[in-house]
């Protein structure tokens, strides 16, 4: 074997290693350019979603500023309510106190009126009808009107 013939098989064998391992080389870039695509692919997925996910925020960003606004509005109108409330209670009570002092002034006239009925029976007026009260022991009379007599059990169960 000539010198020559060893070089001539040494460069085809390189050239045959060489041919395989771009063979093979190529079949890997091929992989990458197809894995290119699909990641390109999934980049533009990304950014779609993520731009309707902008979206979605403006968009949620808004429901709540007009739910505040309109629960701000509520807010305001029960606010103006409780006070409107604060204030008839304070008139009631003032109103209430008012009425149990009348009553409270009838009832000490009451044993007055008590003495009298015979007085008013002789000059023909009407008889008042006499009973005891829930919380008296003495009988008195019945100026006292149904509405009042209410009004009474009302604020006895207030106490």
């Amino acid at each position: 074997m000539t010198p020559m013939l060893i070089g001539d098989a040494s460069v085809a064998f390189l050239l045959i290693v060489t041919i395989v391992y771009v063979a093979v080389l190529n079949r890997r870039l091929g992989v990458l350019r197809k894995d290119k695509a699909k990641l390109e692919e999934l980049i533009k997925g990304l950014n779609a979603a993520a731009v309707n996910a902008q979206a979605g925020i403006a968009d949620l960003k808004q429901a709540a500023d007009e739910l505040g606004r309109g629960l701000d509005k509520e807010l305001a109108t029960g606010r103006s309510l409780r006070e409107d409330l604060h204030y008839l209670i304070e008139r009631g009570g003032t109103v209430a106190d008012r009425l149990e002092s009348g009553v409270r002034a009838r009832r000490e006239d009451a044993p007055r009126v008590a003495e009298a009925p015979a007085a008013r029976a002789s000059a023909g007026g009407k008889v008042a009808q006499i009973h005891a009260g829930p919380d008296e022991q003495e009988p008195r009379t019945s100026p006292i009107s149904r509405a009042e007599r209410e009004l009474l059990r009302a604020l006895a169960g207030r106490r």
